[in-house]
């Protein structure tokens, strides 16, 4: 999938508007790296991305990043967690969307669909989603999410960035029920 300089941009923005949210000890020299991306060229965004999707596959925090973009919402990148959980290497994903029959969460397509147009439409974001997800092993696993629009410098919305962890089920529990209470 061919990715310029202004959706590379983009998905940079909502990847940090993400992270900054709910995952704010992930990347601390990002903000400061946030400045250049406005006169950055291609191939220097595209290297920082990369840096970010490596940097967040490190096996001591393992958040799964993942990006869709065009009015298809087919999967334009994501780090090797994310890969791995879908049972795929990254090259293999790029292009493939939610219901292919090769993605482990096929079934619950529907349901991620749904919330990436709901954000789509509403051009914001969703954070502290609480939700299962099947593995690829076939496991089902209880995931935090937080997904973000992707917008141009213009405003248009061109796709949506998602971020996860898996988390154990005592945790998993926990949020539950406060959630619950609330």
């Amino acid at each position: 999938m061919n990715v310029g300089a202004d959706e590379l941009r983009a998905v940079l923005n909502a990847y940090r508007e993400v992270r900054s949210a709910s995952w704010p000890e992930l990347h601390p020299s990002m903000d400061v790296n946030a400045a250049r991306w406005a006169f950055a060229g291609e191939d220097e965004l595209r290297r920082e991305l990369e840096g970010y999707l490596r940097e967040s596959s490190d096996p001591r925090r393992a958040v799964r990043v993942f990006y869709k973009l065009g009015p298809g919402l087919v999967f334009a990148g994501c780090n090797a967690h994310f890969a791995k959980d879908a049972g795929l290497d990254v090259s293999e994903l790029v292009g493939l969307d939610d219901f292919s029959p090769r993605i482990p969460w096929a079934a619950q397509a529907a349901k991620y669909r749904a919330d990436d147009q709901e954000i789509v439409a509403a051009g914001g974001a969703r954070l502290d989603i609480l939700e299962r997800q099947t593995s690829s092993s076939g496991l089902i696993t209880w995931v935090r999410v937080g997904k973000a629009a992707i917008r141009t410098a213009q405003g248009a919305v061109i796709g949506i960035l998602g971020m996860y962890e898996v988390l154990d089920d005592k945790t998993a529990q926990q949020l539950y029920l406060a959630r619950s209470k609330a």
